[in-house]
């Protein structure tokens, strides 16, 4: 069994000998069958969401000819999140984007105004635990398998359809726009788990990360489900009927570029990998291609 430091193999034990009896497809809060969200995993791993539309609070924070800002909350089943939306006048395409671990959908504000000037429209989620003010912890693979064995709602899930919100609320104001889902090293695995279990996003973009290995085959049932469902390397083969681009700088210090290759190996010959210049996260290079890409300029073939 591969050892990996973030799963405890012993607690997993132990839960997995208390709750064997737990059956997996499906999750509700019992007196809310009907209005809250559920989630459907399959013995393979495949895992959708039924996501029922919620309250959504809007402030306009910046209004003029060309540009408007939304502070976004999100009344949600499992408490209120947080987003930012950056939309031009007549936006061609939207992205609903996650960004990576410790950041805020505040600190990317000003980065993303890039984007409506090529008439782009951007809504940042203001991850659970990132460092913003939607509440919640970092990233936690044996708190969130721990939580799902227990059959409550594991973060990773919850963040999930928070993005399937997002894009509800964005098609629900656009309904001619597709949208994608977008993120950047630990975003860019909750945008995978969106678009993997939402067939109604656009296409996948994700931004110096990498998959899991695949590792719940190490693990037998029903963990081993859970961690399929959550690995980009599984997940991000279900999305490349639609378009796929994968980003990663071969100078990246914190995932390695080889890992980054692996994962577009394993989502098949329909997704684009394309290397580009700089370290960790997106930057102006990958923002250009995107745009150009949107705008059917740019194909992901480099040449």
């Amino acid at each position: 069994m591969i050892n990996y430091p973030w799963i405890n193999h012993h607690s997993i034990q132990v839960c997995l000998i208390i709750v064997s009896f737990i059956i997996t497809t499906g999750c509700t809060i019992p007196d809310q069958r009907d209005t809250a969200p559920q989630w459907n995993l399959s013995p393979d791993g495949n895992i959708s969401f039924t996501v029922p539309k919620i309250l959504v609070q809007e402030q306009v924070i910046v209004q003029n000819e060309n540009l408007r800002i939304t502070n976004l909350t999100f009344k949600g089943f499992f408490g209120d999140v947080h987003a930012l939306q950056i939309s031009p006048k007549i936006p061609v395409a939207f992205l609903v984007w996650a960004p990576g671990a410790n950041n805020p959908a505040a600190g990317y504000l000003e980065y993303m105004k890039y984007y409506p000037e090529h008439n782009i429209g951007v809504l940042i989620i203001d991850v659970r635990g990132n460092g913003g003010i939607t509440p919640g912890y970092p990233m936690d693979i044996e708190r969130d398998a721990e939580l799902f064995l227990q059959g409550e709602w594991p973060q990773l899930y919850l963040i999930a359809i928070d993005l399937i919100s997002a894009e509800q609320y964005v098609m629900d104001h656009y309904p001619s726009v597709p949208v994608y889902a977008v993120g950047d090293s630990n975003g860019g695995r909750y945008a995978a788990l969106a678009a993997g279990s939402e067939n109604s996003f656009a296409g996948y973009i994700g931004i110096s990360m990498s998959g899991f290995n695949c590792m719940g085959d190490q693990y037998k049932s029903p963990l081993r489900e859970f961690l399929l469902s959550i690995d980009p390397e599984f997940l991000i083969p279900r999305i490349n009927t639609r378009p796929v681009l994968l980003f990663h700088a071969p100078g990246d210090p914190i995932i390695p570029f080889e890992d980054g290759h692996a994962l577009a190996d394993a989502a098949g010959n329909n997704s684009k990998f394309i290397p580009f210049n700089g370290t960790h996260g997106v930057n102006r290079e990958v923002d250009d291609k995107i745009i150009a890409f949107l705008h059917g300029s740019y194909t992901g073939v480099e040449g």
